[in-house]
């Protein structure tokens, strides 16, 4: 089964990357900027080898999912193999908190102009995202200026709560829903999404209005639980599947 690189890098879980128009994908990371045209490219370096989790059987994991019932089936056939992306811890957790109330379009959006506004210049218009230390003196002003909206105090309070990040590797995946809602403006769909997209946890499950239609429609009486051991991976085709149906 092919990976699907355009849906990994685009849909929405992580907002980093750019489509170029010679059809390649670039993206600032590691204070660097990273240029791929399929994953073969990624699969050489060592930094995305990780980024990209090459260590894991996604495509053994796409064969278990699609056997679980038909609406997974044709989720993994139209969609192909989708990979979770092992992103920064800070990245991941500001970047969906910007994704509340919010589209894949706007959300880069604003990840650009934080970028460029707090970031630092790495190559001729390539930013760095901005570390908790380069946002320390930012003021609500300032990102409400940059469209962010009622999510800039939820951005400030995450600065100062900033190295409660580097707690949660050890803790359960309950303990580590509960550490990062203590965060302002974090509820249980953007700490799942952080704990998957980051810290690589399986078991997250978010559920945006996207997902509830599709539990709503496709799994009455169902809860994530159903999709074990494989719930993040299966909302992600789910969640592809859904947009795109």
């Amino acid at each position: 089964m092919n990976d699907n690189l355009r849906e990994i890098l685009l849909g929405g879980q992580s907002f980093s990357w750019r489509e170029e128009n010679d059809g390649s994908y670039s993206a600032v990371l590691n204070n660097r900027v990273y240029r791929i045209r399929n994953l073969e490219d990624a699969a050489k370096d060592p930094f995305l080898y990780d980024y990209f989790d090459f260590a894991y059987d996604y495509d053994a994991a796409a064969r278990a999912i699609a056997e679980k019932d038909e609406i997974l089936n044709e989720a993994v056939r139209s969609t192909g193999t989708i990979r979770l992306l092992k992103q920064d811890h800070w990245t991941a957790t500001i970047s969906f908190i910007l994704s509340q109330n919010n589209n894949i379009k706007r959300i880069t959006g604003l990840y650009d102009r934080l970028s460029r506004r707090y970031g630092h210049e790495v190559e001729d218009g390539r930013y760095t995202f901005p570390t908790p230390d380069e946002m320390k003196d930012v003021t609500e002003e300032e990102l409400r200026a940059l469209g962010t909206g009622f999510r800039a105090p939820f951005i400030l309070d995450a600065i100062e709560k900033a190295s409660l990040l580097d707690e949660l590797d050890t803790l359960s995946f309950d303990d580590a829903m509960t550490k990062l809602q203590t965060i302002k403006g974090i509820g249980p769909k953007v700490a799942s999404c952080i704990l998957i997209f980051s810290y690589q946890r399986r078991e997250g499950f978010p559920l945006d209005v996207w997902m509830k239609k599709v539990m709503k429609e496709y799994y009455p009486g169902k809860d994530p639980s159903y999709f074990h051991p494989y719930e993040a991976l299966s909302q992600q085709y789910l969640f592809s599947w859904i947009r795109n149906k």
